[in-house]
């Protein structure tokens, strides 16, 4: 016999709060959820695999119709893998672009906090170090 979980096991378990795996139901994004004879819902071990994988593709931003669709797009068999599998190469491109931006942040904050210890040391004041920076993108001669 499969465990069985609440739904307040599946949050633990997931990290999502109870309202959003209620959403994501209500949405018809999770598959059919299982409920008792009192009507409380009855999570099992693939719905917790599921939700995960729900949870890292809305993580990377993928909205919430496009998660239905790609939930939709299982639930109707292997006819619909090559749909699927463009669903998540377009994410995966977003997310790399997404990425490269991010390498490119850290580079400028990186040159930036480089100048801190340098302009201390030299005794160049920092807002005129960054004048000359905002005007040229350049830092003062004596600093290069």
């Amino acid at each position: 016999m499969n465990d069985e979980f609440t739904i307040g096991q599946v949050a633990e378990k997931t990290g999502l709060s109870i309202h959003t795996i209620r959403y994501y139901e209500k949405e018809g994004i999770l598959p059919i959820i299982k409920r008792n004879e009192s009507g409380i819902r009855i999570f099992e071990y693939e719905d917790i695999q599921w939700i995960n994988l729900l949870n890292c593709l809305r993580s990377t931003g993928m909205p919430i119709a496009q998660l239905k669709d790609y939930g939709d797009l299982i639930l109707q068999g292997d006819r619909t893998g090559e749909k699927r599998l463009e669903i998540l190469e377009r994410q995966k491109e977003k997310i790399e672009e997404q990425v490269n931006t991010l390498k490119s942040h850290i580079d400028l904050l990186n040159a930036q906090m480089e100048w801190y210890p340098r302009l201390k040391k030299e005794n160049v004041p920092f807002d005129d170090a960054m004048k000359a920076w905002l005007k040229d993108g350049k830092l003062p001669p004596d600093l290069k």
